[in-house]
This record gives C-alpha cells, sequence and structure tokens, in this order.
C-alpha cells in the first residue's frame, strides 16, 4: 500500500516527519524485552514506571552476582545516544551493551527512556534525566514513589554514576552541571560520569573539523531542531560547554569524569577541548580520557566482538567501581 502521507519535515539519516504527526525513526534499532536471565551473561533486567506526568520509564539491570549482603552495588544511569530523536532505553543494541557492562561491572544500570524529538525539544530529555536522578535518589532516602526493590536491596548509593552516548553524554554533562546548583533528594552526590563521545559543537570549527561543510553538519541541523529557540543557537552552553561565558566547569558536580573518543568521531576534537577546559576550570575531581582506536562513535554497542570494543568496555567497566 502507497504511503500517501505528506512529509513536512526531513533529518536524514534519522528521522522523517508527517503531517499527521507520526515519525519514521529510521536508524532505531528494534526494541527488545527485558529477560529474566539473559542467557550470554546472566543478567536480569525489568521495565519500571519512573514517573506519569510527564510519563518516565527505565530498563533497569541487575547482575547476576548481586546478593552478597556486605556488598552493594554501584549504580549507574544511562542515556542513551541517537540525536535526541532516535534509539530507546529499550532497543537491542542498548540492551546487548548494558547486559555486558553490568556483568563485566557488577552494577545496576537503569537505562532512562526520556522524550525524543520533534516533539520534544530540550529541555524536555534534560528533565527527564533529572527526575530520573531524583527518583534514584529518594531511594536512598526511603521516600520512593514507584520504589523499585532492586535499588532498595542491592544499590550503594555512594556510588552513583551517570553517563551515555553521544547526545546520552550531552545530556549527563547538563545533568552534572545542574547537580551543581540544584540538590539530589536527601543530598545525594553523583560520584561519576562516564562521557562516551558526548555531542558538543559550536559555530566556529576547531582542530580537523572541515570548514566548508561546518555550517550545513549534521550536528547543526540536529541543534536546530532539538532546541531552536536556544539563545546563542549552535553556541548556546547546553551545546557547547566551552564557549566563552559558559558557566565554568568547575561545577561539574561529581569526583571522576571519564571521556571516550574515537579516531573517526566527528566529535572527537570537542571532546579534547572540553577534558582541557575542565582541567584549566579548576574542577577538584579526575578526569581522563580514553581513545577507542579508529573506529566510529558507538561502536562498542555495534560491534561488542571486536577486540577494541572488547579492551573498550574493559576500561569502562574498570572504571564503574
Amino acid at each position: 500500500m502507497a504511503n500517501d502521507k505528506e512529509i513536512v519535515m526531513e533529518l536524514l539519516p534519522l528521522i522523517r516527519v508527517y503531517k499527521d504527526g507520526t515519525v519514521d525513526r529510521l536508524l532505531s534499532s528494534p526494541n527488545v524485552p527485558p529477560s529474566l536471565e539473559d542467557p550470554e551473561t546472566g543478567v536480569s533486567s525489568k521495565d519500571v514506571v519512573i514517573a506519569d506526568s510527564p510519563y518516565v520509564s527505565a530498563r533497569i539491570f541487575l547482575p547476576k552476582n548481586h546478593n552478597n549482603p556486605t556488598h552493594k552495588l554501584p549504580i549507574f544511569v544511562y542515556f542513551h545516544g541517537g540525536a535526541f530523536c532516535v534509539e530507546s532505553a529499550f532497543s537491542f543494541f542498548v540492551h546487548r551493551y548494558l547486559n555486558t557492562l553490568v556483568s563485566q561491572a557488577n552494577i545496576i544500570a537503569i537505562s532512562v527512556d526520556f522524550r525524543l524529538l520533534p516533539h520534544h525539544p530540550l529541555p524536555a530529555a534534560y528533565e527527564d534525566g533529572w527526575t530520573s536522578l531524583q527518583w534514584i535518589a529518594s531511594h536512598a532516602t526511603n521516600n520512593a514513589t514507584n520504589p523499585e526493590p532492586w535499588l532498595l536491596n542491592y544499590a550503594d548509593f555512594n556510588k552513583l554514576y551517570v553517563g551515555g552516548e553521544t547526545s546520552g553524554a550531552n545530556l549527563a554533562h547538563n545533568l552534572l552541571l545542574r547537580a551543581g546548583n540544584e540538590s539530589l533528594h536527601g543530598d545525594l552526590k553523583i560520584f561519576g560520569a562516564l562521557l562516551s563521545s558526548p555531542f558538543f559543537w559550536g559555530s566556529k570549527p576547531i582542530g580537523s573539523e572541515p570548514v566548508e561543510e561546518h555550517e550545513q553538519s549534521l550536528a547543526m541541523k540536529v541543534w536546530s531542531l532539538a532546541c531552536p529557540d536556544a539563545p546563542g543557537g549552535i553556541d548556546n552552553p547546553w551545546i557547547n560547554p566551552c564557549v566563552p561565558g559558559a558557566p565554568s566547569l568547575a561545577a561539574l558536580a561529581c569526583s571522576k569524569i571519564l571521556i571516550t573518543i574515537t579516531g573517526k568521531d566527528e566529535f572527537r576534537d570537542r571532546n579534547i577541548l572540553y577534558h582541557d577546559t575542565i582541567k584549566k576550570s579548576g574542577w577538584q575531581g579526575e578526569v581522563e580520557v580514553f581513545d577507542g582506536g579508529d573506529e566510529e562513535h558507538a561502536f562498542q554497542l555495534f560491534k561488542p566482538e571486536t577486540d577494541r570494543a572488547k579492551a573498550m568496555i574493559k576500561h569502562l567497566a574498570s572504571f564503574l567501581v
């Protein structure tokens, strides 16, 4: 049957939007169900509701070796990549990746399903991230609505990590800055952040970024859709945290940060600048860069069987302690 719906907007290769409001998310992998026990890793997962209005849900992962009463487990709050418009907390690639990471690191992971473009421009995703952190923090003080037994029984709330890939890492970065100005329930602190190829950009090309195509880059187009009214446009501190006049990165509210970069990632130079700007800011924590090699960003999700992906996942797991 021919598709006679009128296309009103395309952001290729990511999404296509129709006049009736429906959206084709062209690069999303299929959603998969949670598993009582993943056959390869032994990790258990289930889906939970964090908030009803606006609706925020998540998938929570529990490692096989979770039942040691003397050893509580770190929590990793994960925000998926996908330019704020594709993928989900429940997608095949995210599910497989977190099964592996949870098994190797022996952590609890919470994959947050935040609202997506085009119907929910920023800061909707940022707000959903903050709601998720507040929900987790409420467990530490036994005040949770929709309490989650896996958190109450097994979580070490002194080891709360945030992170994600590309746009998800951007989200995590902005939560760290917010946590520097606002308190979580019970004054819970974020311990660390794992930022894989964070989505940062700016109006002026830096490093190896192409000069002639800069204005037409996919990053520019994504940001125009994500936050069309952002003061400063592509130099808004949400997307360009190193721009002059941006809030000081000394306010990042955690004790350690791991930034991962790859050789073929268009955000590589921005991420190195981000690391250098943190170092110069007077921030009091430990910041490290890990280079995953000559790969595209998020390759460890798409090609986990490769030696480089295995090495990267091992390094990420060793950070989440």
